[in-house]
């Protein structure tokens, strides 16, 4: 809850003045294969979300590539995390849009991979602008079609209306607030 605070936060920040680079670096869930978790925040017209996951579960790999198959797939995770509307489908009626995408992993950004604990993991931060942000109640999680071994999604929710926290999994995901 802490980071989450710290990300409702970094919302009342204009965007430019607001570095995310090595926040990541500071603040680390347990690294559990086939888990990762997911923070919400909701304020004004804004949803800003970020995706913490083990490498394992989004690529079935935490080290760097060792052939074509596996660069191929390092690629094509890059595409899918950079697509984060189809990830993440919000409420219609709140006509919104994705604004910003920001993905963030050593073996992603051409570095070794795991780390010094021979886990690799990411971090993915999205913002939407809505239209109509009264009308945002809720989020479809879509993760688990795109990532297979990604088993259960720990999400927790801040914004106007409290706080919340949901397992969420692929016959259960939904997040609603």
């Amino acid at each position: 809850m802490r980071h989450l605070a710290l990300l409702l936060l970094g919302l009342a920040l204009p965007a430019q003045a607001h570095d995310h680079k090595h926040e990541h670096a500071h603040h680390h869930h347990a690294h559990v294969h086939g888990q990762a978790q997911l923070e919400v925040a909701v304020a004004d017209a804004e949803l800003h979300l970020r995706l913490e996951s083990p490498l394992e579960a989004v690529l079935g790999f935490e080290r760097a590539p060792r052939n074509d198959k596996e660069r191929a797939a390092v690629a094509a995770l890059r595409q899918t995390l950079a697509a984060g509307e189809r990830l993440f489908v919000t409420t219609a009626a709140a006509g919104c849009r994705m604004s910003a995408a920001k993905v963030e992993s050593d073996l992603l950004d051409g570095k070794a991979g795991a780390g010094q604990d021979g886990h690799g993991d990411l971090v993915a931060e999205y913002r939407f602008v809505c239209a109509q942000p009264t009308r945002l109640t809720g989020l479809e999680v879509r993760l688990f079609e795109a990532f297979p071994k990604l088993r259960r999604l720990e999400a927790q929710v801040a914004g106007s209306r409290g706080q919340t926290a949901k397992r969420l999994t692929a016959k259960m995901r939904f997040l609603s607030w």
